[in-house]
């Protein structure tokens, strides 16, 4: 059965899932568009609001399909914009052999269902008509121009809502130093055993106050606290509490930072940046390379959301780009499992565009094409060079949890029972993670190693080895 408007209207669940597909039939949206070789199957990437793309297969003639994305409609709104793009623009379409992906996809595809058994019958003013690609490019075509005088009461609406919460935020943090100076006149001995209780009220007034980026750091500092040894934990307390004093005094003077700073203590607070306006902005970092998925990390927070970060190296050779960055996406944790977009070892030929910072890091995905082959980078080797951009990192964004050194030349050993160290030809070590001791058996004894790292200060976490005998991926 070949592709027709006709069939796309029949697949449609109904009339508003075509409109929403025709605002996606736009190329900024697909970054991958692609037809297998017999143009039996095609898949693409589109972007969504995540980090991360939404991954679409689908048989050429619709019969089948399947979308990453958490829609409850069949086929989704995605499918659909693929199918429309097949039949109105097939020259976006690049003729390859599928990846790894779509090959799982079609191996355990049974039959051609077309339409997914209990999907959601139209309800409202769609349950009269059938869906129509006409009524969904007339619906679009007949949309009203923006009132000005509306805009205008909008915008003045918006900027007082911001203003409102500037003033919430600011009066928050007035409850934050007085929470930590009565703290530190209690004495932080014994303050992990009450860190729990003692921060819950703060953080639901922190959250009120819409500085969930500071909740979240109060909420999380209890479990930290637990995780490293006794004698480390009123350190530790000093540490994380006096980063939250910093970023306190920072956000009431942020007038007077530099710009990539300001952007990070607004972040650190609970801020937020669209990822629209994000890609809009000219003057965001941005790097375009071969990358490498390093590792992909998943934790449960205690807002009941999955954070799920996918590393990546940059594999070029130009010292002026970040050399590592890391896609981050939220998912509830009642949805269930969640996968990752991406695989440990899969390469990726695209743009990553970084939130603007005093270090750069975190960042979207803004392009990709197929990927070639990739070698992994070399830096220089030794643990010095990579402590050294640690401390300068440290000293532009002193609230900085964590950093992905590089390491080359390197050598894991035996630290004690259980434990492992990471050591250069320089005699120079640093300690691993305990939790990573049996991951990284198999790597004891191989000598010139290169390492991806994640860097406190005082422990590092192992995400991915170059070795003579191939490549290590952590996945976790």
């Amino acid at each position: 059965m070949s592709l027709t408007r006709e069939r796309i209207e029949g697949l449609a669940p109904d009339q508003a899932s075509l409109a929403a597909a025709l605002k996606l039939v736009k190329p900024a949206n697909w970054p991958v568009l692609a037809a297998s070789s017999d143009a039996e199957v095609l898949w693409g990437e589109c972007q969504g609001s995540g980090a991360t793309p939404y991954r679409v297969v689908t048989a050429a003639e619709g019969s089948g399909y399947k979308c990453t994305c958490p829609s409850r409609k069949f086929p989704c709104k995605h499918v659909l914009a693929v199918l429309w793009l097949r039949v109105d623009k097939p020259e976006r379409f690049e003729t390859t052999s599928p990846p790894q992906w779509v090959d799982d996809w079609s191996a355990r595809r049974r039959g051609s269902s077309g339409r997914a058994p209990g999907k959601p019958k139209p309800e409202g003013d769609d349950a009269g008509a059938p869906p129509s690609l006409d009524a969904a490019l007339a619906e679009t075509a007949t949309i009203a121009p923006a009132d000005p005088k509306a805009a205008a009461r909008a915008e003045a609406q918006r900027q007082r809502i911001r203003a409102e919460r500037e003033a919430a935020i600011l009066a928050g943090l007035d409850e934050l130093e007085r929470w930590i100076a009565d703290q530190l006149n209690q004495g932080l001995a014994d303050f992990a055993t009450r860190a729990a209780s003692a921060a819950r009220t703060l953080s639901t007034r922190l959250v009120d106050a819409k500085a969930g980026g500071l909740a979240a750091r109060l909420d999380q500092l209890s479990s930290e606290l637990f995780r490293v040894r006794e004698d480390r934990r009123a350190d530790l307390a000093i540490e994380q509490l006096g980063a939250m004093t910093l970023i306190a005094s920072a956000y009431r003077h942020q007038d007077r930072l530099p710009a990539p700073l300001r952007e990070d203590v607004r972040r650190a607070v609970g801020w937020s940046l669209r990822r629209e306006e994000l890609l809009a902005d000219a003057a965001a970092p941005r790097a375009s390379s071969v990358w490498i998925v390093a590792a992909n990390l998943s934790e449960v927070q205690p807002d009941k959301l999955r954070r799920l970060e996918t590393w990546l190296v940059n594999t070029g050779d130009d010292p002026s780009q970040p050399r590592a960055a890391v896609l981050v996406d939220f998912v509830p944790v009642s949805g269930g499992g969640a996968g990752f977009p991406f695989a440990p070892g899969e390469t990726i030929d695209g743009e990553v565009v970084f939130y603007p910072s005093a270090a750069p890091l975190r960042g979207l995905l803004a392009s990709r094409k197929t990927a070639a082959t990739a070698t992994w980078p070399r830096p220089l080797p030794g643990l010095a060079p990579a402590l050294q951009d640690y401390t300068a990192r440290l000293a532009a964004l002193p609230w900085l949890d964590r950093w992905p050194p590089l390491l080359a030349g390197v050598t894991l050993h035996t630290a004690g029972k259980g434990a492992l160290a990471i050591t250069d030809k320089a005699g120079d070590a640093i300690a691993v993670e305990r939790s990573q001791f049996d991951q990284l058996t198999p790597l004891l004894g191989l000598d010139d190693l290169s390492l991806l790292c994640l860097w406190d200060g005082r422990v590092a976490q192992v995400l991915a080895a170059e070795t003579a005998l191939g490549r290590w991926h952590h996945e976790g």
